[in-house]
């Protein structure tokens, strides 16, 4: 396991819990208690965590609250993105016109499309487009708009406006946040009134997330846990958020995590 996967267990952990002694910690990462010493103590100095009697606890800062930088995004929960995008693929059907928006959990998604698969995608993500280049059997539409190279993505009113020509029947999105009480919620205020609006042309409404999503609101509303056809998410995930999709009626697969491949 990398450090900053380790560390990424680390504060997921004491994020859920706010209190996470050092046994858990022992038993969540696998790591000797020396390299949990330096890990927690490289969490220290970054001001993540406090520390009392037999463990740490979560300190929130406020930088953390926003987007963080998107190649960092890449690296978080690595393994569970790609067993996402894995499971992902039983959704995309030969012949299918899909919409997928950009990600981090997104681009796994496109990574795993078989490249023997007549399909029609159009996307706003621009390391999708990139990822698909030697798929040539997938007809990829690009979405026009404002490039935010924050995000690899193209957002902005035209960017819907530009999907009305198409007739896709299904659409593969990722999330910034998921309660039972805001729905789906995402960072960026542009970048989500662009999928709030995208979302509604679309029937079928997949949301792929990593575990880490759940029990958190962000900035801005996408939309409701009841407007939602399918969740995929990654074995991480606590009972009690299964019990949301069966409260909504909502589909779900959860991603066996054990056998994909660490970052390259």
């Amino acid at each position: 396991m990398f450090p900053f996967e380790r560390r990424e267990i680390i504060l997921d952990a004491s994020r859920r819990s706010k209190r996470v002694t050092t046994d858990e910690l022992l038993q969540l990462t696998g790591s000797s208690i020396a390299t949990l010493r330096r890990d927690i103590n490289y969490l220290l100095d970054k001001g993540n965590l406090k520390k009392f009697r037999g463990g740490v606890f979560y300190v929130e800062k406020p930088e953390l609250k926003g987007n963080f930088l998107y190649k960092h995004r890449m690296k978080l929960f690595y393994r569970e993105k790609e067993a996402i995008g894995i499971a992902a693929q039983e959704f995309i059907k030969d012949g299918d016109v899909l919409v997928l928006l950009y990600g981090t959990t997104t681009i796994h998604v496109a990574r795993q499309i078989d490249p023997n698969k007549n399909i029609t995608l159009i996307t706003n993500g621009i390391d999708i487009v990139d990822e698909l280049r030697h798929k040539p059997n997938i007809k990829v539409i690009v979405l026009g708009g404002i490039i935010d190279y924050s995000n690899n993505c193209i957002e902005g009113p035209t960017v819907p406006k530009m999907l009305c020509e198409f007739n896709p029947s299904k659409v593969i999105l990722g999330a910034g946040g998921i309660t039972g009480e805001k729905g789906i919620t995402n960072y960026e205020f542009l970048g989500s009134t662009t999928v709030s609006e995208i979302v509604k042309l679309v029937k079928e409404r997949i949301v792929v997330a990593d575990h880490s999503k759940f029990g958190r609101n962000v900035l801005t509303n996408v939309m409701p846990l009841s407007d939602v056809s399918v969740f995929i998410t990654d074995s991480g995930i606590q009972e009690k958020y299964i019990g949301l999709f069966k409260d909504y009626s909502i589909d779900y697969r959860i991603a066996d995590i054990k056998s994909p491949s660490r970052v390259p």
